[in-house]
């Protein structure tokens, strides 16, 4: 379910999460920077299998090494790079920056699945399978996924272990970790499918680091005194750099190689002395205060420290000390190395106990007037403001579920104490909302319950654009009835006269209103409330709810006859769709036109559309009733095909769904009536009527004489008196009345 409104002003929302493209840029290769043959030439013997993965804790120098390995390769195919963060734990998120990181290294893969797709599908029921396609004829291709230790045990992780499996062959996936993924390493191993670097790979060798140190720092140690560091550091890069840092204003080299490692100090007390303090107090400062950032900007750091001219500061810092990484070729973004940036936030509880929330605050507001919601919610969470955190949840919720960011908004959640969540109705009214777009009834309607005892805070409207908390909930209900269509005709009447003319939510109220009634076979007024739905959401940008309101307008212009008109509305509903893109998350509008082929003798053409409608419905977890009707529309065509066995498998799944509805309105009946119509046309001799002779049949039981009939399907009056008269032999009847008696004998009306 898709939910499609907002706050005042507010449209439909991103079509996809706003791209980090800090995220989507290698680090520079430094000068310092070592080549590495023998690493980068097994990396790429990693082509044709499934995955080639680097694995070591920090400060091993993986991310430099896939840097300088991507510098060689991108000369031969494209190489795309993500660095993942906490917030890739959202699928949606996490696959958006793929597929535009492999759009910018291969423009072709951006011509043909964009970015918008992940916030519009389900991702490894669409995304996914879309992008292997296109990749596998794409030839050979490079996706390289650092910090992938970052994604967690989730949908996510698991969508990663699909596209794993499923990859094509000339595709090559590297990720960087410090911990073990939670992929299918031993399977991928036993077939040969699987390239690992591990710790003893990365440490440097002798020659390695004579290179660095003598070739790249010029410090002219004897090669005696090398292997000495080697043997001391046991080949960790970090350690090597940070003994090169020491030696550089050493007096006696040699000694200081054979005290480091001897002494009792750890390594975090050579980065503090030899990195931090090496600098005056003001860049000190600088490093450990903004730790408490994922990524820095010049402006940023300005206003967590409340100065100037970072920018300059991170500008020279970066081309001095390998700890700071340029994120950009601007040089406008920075990140600390993990292992420093660890070692910072430890000294600055150490230096000012306590002052780790004042600078998280600072940066939630810093994002919060830059647009960055996602990071300034989190940062307001690290720093204890729950109060401005749930305000801007409660804000923006709804465009990140209209992006199926579900994942984000619950992580938003689980940040906040159980005490203070419990207590506050607007939250509790987004995780229901949440939950239940995700089909988790019973967490759903858990908090639900804990909203109903606190009742409404009567602040008057919510920062979502309801007009109080009655409404939400009351929508919630209307929007999610789990099969109960008395329970969403009372609470979408009700949600209507709360959202009245006006409130960004009133094409909702109509929409759901419009929906209860179609199934409870009150078509006309039932139209009138999608007519209303379809042109009030435009305005707001609701294209899933005008698209789908234009395709229940069809499906009850069918019901009453009048075919032309139908036909016309599910076209309109269908090129909406596709100029707004939201082919992936509409089943109505399929259906409509499924049904609509078919009333027009195509029932070939119409059950592709059908079985789109009907996986559409299930991916979108759409309501048992929409899934029920669409099946039966789908038997219906079956067995005009010829397809029996398939058309009473839809009857069948249909009447387990229905079964679990505790009111179906009309569909319990309609079901009833082809399961009827399946037995007599088993039992009889019946021949069965082509779908223009339905089309004629359902006309025959209105008011209309022939020459109107003819008017309303657009034929001549003789084609119209030879469907009638083909009617009659195959019912084996002589007159109208006797024609009308004996299909609904058969279940055909």
């Amino acid at each position: 379910m898709r939910i499609t409104s907002g706050g005042e002003g507010v449209r439909e929302g991103p079509r996809r999460p706003v791209l980090i493209a800090t995220k989507l840029y290698p680090p520079a290769v430094r000068d310092q920077t070592v080549p590495r043959e023998r690493l980068t030439a097994r990396l790429g013997s990693g082509s044709g299998l499934r995955l080639s993965l680097v694995a070591c804790p920090a400060g091993f120098g993986k991310t430099t090494l896939l840097a300088s390995w991507r510098e060689a390769e991108a000369i031969r195919r494209p190489v795309a790079w993500l660095t993942v963060d906490e917030g890739d734990n959202d699928p949606v998120v996490f696959w958006s920056h793929v597929i535009e990181a492999l759009g910018r290294a291969c423009p072709q893969i951006g011509e043909s699945v964009s970015p918008e797709l992940a916030g519009a599908a389900p991702v490894v029921g669409v995304v996914l399978p879309r992008l292997v396609n296109v990749l596998a004829g794409q030839g050979p291709v490079t996706l390289i996924l650092d910090d992938f230790h970052r994604l967690l045990a989730g949908a996510a992780r698991d969508s990663v272990a699909w596209f794993v499996d499923h990859a094509p062959p000339a595709f090559q996936l590297v990720l960087s970790t410090r911990t073990e993924p939670a992929l299918r390493l031993a399977a991928l191993r036993a077939h040969g499918d699987l390239l690992e670097l591990r710790a003893g790979d990365l440490r440097f060798t002798a020659g390695e680091a004579g290179a660095f140190l003598n070739g790249r720092l010029g410090l002219g140690l004897a090669p005696g005194d090398v292997g000495d560091l080697v043997e001391r550091t046991q080949g960790w890069p970090a350690g090597l750099y940070l003994a090169a840092l020491s030696l550089q204003g050493a007096a006696d080299r040699p000694a200081l190689i054979r005290s480091f490692g001897a002494s009792s100090r750890p390594v975090a007390d050579f980065l503090v002395t030899e990195v931090l303090e090496a600098h005056d107090r003001p860049v000190q400062e600088l490093m450990v205060r903004c730790s408490v950032l994922e990524r820095l900007c010049g402006p940023l750091c300005d206003a967590v420290l409340e100065q100037h001219d970072s920018g300059a500061v991170l500008d020279a810092l970066s081309h001095t000390n390998l700890f700071l990484v340029p994120l950009d070729d601007e040089r406008g973004w920075y990140r600390f190395h993990p292992l420093f940036a660890q070692l910072l936030r430890v000294e600055l509880e150490q230096r000012e106990p306590g002052t780790a929330p004042e600078l998280h605050r600072r940066a939630a507001a810093w994002h919060r007037d830059h647009g960055t919601a996602g990071e300034a919610i989190r940062h307001a969470i690290t720093a204890g403001a729950y109060a401005e955190a749930a305000g801007q949840i409660e804000a923006c919720w709804f465009s990140y579920v209209n992006t199926a960011r579900h994942a984000t908004v619950l992580a938003w959640l689980q940040g906040f104490p159980e005490e203070i969540l419990r207590r506050d109705v607007r939250l509790l009214l987004v995780k229901a909302w949440v939950l239940s777009a995700r089909a988790r009834r019973e967490e759903a309607a858990e908090a639900i319950a804990a909203a109903e005892r606190l009742g409404d805070p009567g602040a008057g409207p919510l920062p979502d654009g309801f007009s109080s908390a009655e409404a939400s909930l009351t929508m919630l209900r209307a929007v999610f009835p789990w099969g109960d269509l008395g329970a969403q005709l009372t609470n979408g009447r009700r949600a209507a006269e709360l959202e009245g003319p006006g409130s960004p939510w009133r094409p909702m109220a109509c929409w759901t209103t419009g929906m209860s009634l179609y199934y409870r076979g009150e078509f006309a007024e039932a139209g009138e409330w999608f007519a209303e739905a379809g042109a009030l959401a435009p305005a707001s940008g609701q294209w899933v709810i005008a698209a789908a309101s234009l395709a229940y307008r069809s499906l009850i212009a069918a019901e009453q006859g009048r075919i032309h008109e139908q036909h016309l509305l599910a076209g309109q509903a269908a090129d909406l769709m596709r100029e707004h893109g939201t082919e992936e998350l509409i089943g109505a509008v399929p259906l409509a036109l499924g049904v609509s082929l078919a009333a027009r003798g195509r029932p070939a053409e119409a059950l592709p559309l059908l079985e789109r409608a009907i996986g559409v419905l299930l991916r979108t977890r759409g309501e048992p009733t929409g899934v029920a009707n669409a099946l039966l529309c789908q038997a219906q065509v079956l067995r005009t095909l010829g397809e029996h066995e398939r058309s009473d498998a839809s009857i069948a799944e249909a009447r387990v769904i229905l079964e679990s509805c505790p009111d179906p309105g009309i569909l319990a009946g309609r079901l009833t009536a082809i399961e009827r119509s399946a037995r007599a046309h088993a039992g009889s001799t019946y021949q069965e009527l082509t779908q223009q002779e339905l089309r004629v049949l359902k006309l025959l039981s209105s008011d209309l004489s022939e020459r109107e009939i003819a008017r309303e399907l657009d034929v001549s009056h003789n084609t119209i008196h030879s469907h009638i008269g083909a009617i009659y032999r195959k019912l084996g009847i002589s007159s109208r009345a006797g024609s009308l008696e004996r299909a609904r004998e058969l279940g055909l009306l």
